[in-house]
């Protein structure tokens, strides 16, 4: 974002900020907006406003992805609260995912659709979708990164990721035409699934021993030999 450097950059971060805060409300509230309207509902001078967002496309995609954002990690956090067991955690992190998606789903689905438009943009001032869901996850089941060892633990968010944000909630609902509850519960079911693979595959390679040791390369054991003593070898 190239109109964010330079001098006073507190100031323009303050002043980006007001104004997808304020484009956000528009979108939470399923309505269209021009740069002109933010702007002074931001309080906000339009020549500023343009300076920020040259069109109303670029404001619409950053208002979209922080508004989207910022239900999911709200609704998510709650649930977090009262949670002890990995499994309890990513139970209702995946839940309380596909709550928030299904409450807010002409939200997401815009995010979706632009998100995708901006895959073959150019444009520098388009935000891009990094790693959200990954830090949603580690919130839940951060705790297993030293039981699993790092490859292993990476692997597992990744597999996890299938089952929390839009997409999924595309395959199952409009691919799969399953009820919203169904889906709900497939996502629940495959994510316990996939955790619970990832531990029996930890507790089948040795435990947390073979954990610390699994990022470094492999090779094969030597046989370690003890030397022979010339009077034994004689017997």
């Amino acid at each position: 974002m190239s109109n964010l450097v330079g001098g006073r950059s507190n100031q323009k971060m303050r002043t980006h900020m007001a104004l997808v805060e304020c484009a956000a409300q528009f979108v939470r509230e399923g309505k269209s907006f021009t740069v002109a309207e933010v702007a002074d509902s931001a309080r906000v001078g339009r020549t500023t406003a343009y300076r920020y967002f040259p069109s109303v496309e670029t404001l619409v995609v950053h208002a979209t992805l922080y508004a989207a954002t910022e239900v999911e990690k709200r609704s998510i956090d709650a649930a977090l609260e009262s949670k002890q067991t990995v499994e309890d955690r990513l139970r209702s992190v995946v839940e309380a995912s596909d709550v928030t998606i299904t409450d807010h789903d002409y939200l997401y689905r815009t995010m979706l659709k632009l998100s995708l438009n901006n895959e073959s943009s150019d444009d520098e001032l388009l935000p891009h979708r990094r790693g959200a869901r990954k830090e949603v996850l580690e919130s839940a089941i951060g705790m297993l990164r030293t039981q699993l060892g790092t490859k292993r633990y990476e692997k597992l968010i990744g597999a996890l990721s299938l089952f929390i944000g839009i997409e999924s909630a595309v395959v199952l609902r409009d691919v799969c035409f399953l009820s919203t509850e169904k889906a709900r519960e497939i996502k629940v079911w495959g994510a316990l699934a996939i955790l619970k693979a990832a531990l029996a595959e930890m507790d089948q390679a040795g435990g947390s021993k073979s954990a610390k040791t699994e990022d470094e390369p492999l090779a094969a054991k030597r046989i370690v030999r003890k030397p022979v003593s010339r009077k034994a070898a004689q017997r």
